[in-house]
């Protein structure tokens, strides 16, 4: 995954230069090692050699990419997403912003870690921003939540990541 995450940041920079283009490109670093880019519009897709892959994308359907003991929040309207696929397991982030209140997307998310066997590693709330953490050591899974309250709703950021 290190070797797919080098070659992809190079690739990713120089591929954003060209955002709204609908193309792939291939880049090799000196050890062999490479990439295919794929951008469409405001998603790009990184798949190195090894078959590992990460997604980038914006305003996009999450849904079949999440995990299944983590939907999308209701009503959520997704800003950004990464989405990482190895060998050694998956990883995401998805971040959104709904018209819910802060604790009450942190509850929810709390109850679907809960249902997946998860523990609490971490619950605060702190400056306006509510943090909880769960993971499951049997099944190497873990979450992530952070829902900071606005004028307009509250700005959400989800990680996960599951290990093989």
């Amino acid at each position: 995954m290190r070797t797919l995450v080098a070659v992809s940041m190079i690739a990713a920079a120089t591929a954003l230069a060209g955002c709204g283009k609908h193309d792939t490109k291939t880049y090799t670093d000196s050890n062999g090692n490479s990439v295919a880019v794929s951008n469409s519009g405001d998603h790009m897709t990184m798949t190195g050699s090894n078959g590992e892959k990460v997604e980038i994308g914006g305003n996009q359907d999450v849904s079949g990419k999440l995990p299944a003991y983590l939907p999308m929040y209701p009503g959520g309207e997704v800003k950004s997403s990464v989405f990482g696929n190895a060998k050694d397991g998956n990883s995401g982030m998805v971040m959104f912003h709904t018209k819910a209140a802060a604790a009450d997307i942190i509850a929810f998310y709390k109850g679907k870690a809960m249902a997946a066997g998860m523990s609490d590693a971490m619950d605060m709330n702190s400056g306006g921003t509510i943090l909880y953490a769960g993971n499951n050591d049997k099944t190497n899974q873990t979450v992530q939540v952070a829902a900071t309250g606005s004028s307009g709703g509250t700005d959400v950021q989800l990680t996960w990541s599951s290990k093989k």
